[in-house]
């Protein structure tokens, strides 16, 4: 099984919550490029990005850390 990068589940996360990428981006003032870049498997989720992440879903940022941990380690 090929590793899934946590941009994917961002974006799964994201739909999940009834909304699309660019409403998103604004309600979480999240540059526009870095949103895309994560999302597409460019960028890593970073711990800044990690931190915002759980404060908008209600999670630990470790959450985020660790998707991102689980996929570097795959390779």
């Amino acid at each position: 099984m090929l590793p899934i990068h946590p941009g994917v589940l961002l974006e799964r996360a994201i739909i999940a919550r009834g909304t699309d990428p660019d409403h998103f981006q604004r309600e979480a003032h999240i540059p526009r490029k870095l949103l895309r870049l994560v999302l597409s498997g460019e960028r890593p989720i970073s711990a800044g990005l990690a931190m915002r992440l759980g404060r908008i879903f209600g999670t630990s940022p470790w959450v985020w850390i660790a998707f991102q941990e689980r996929f570097d380690k795959s390779f």
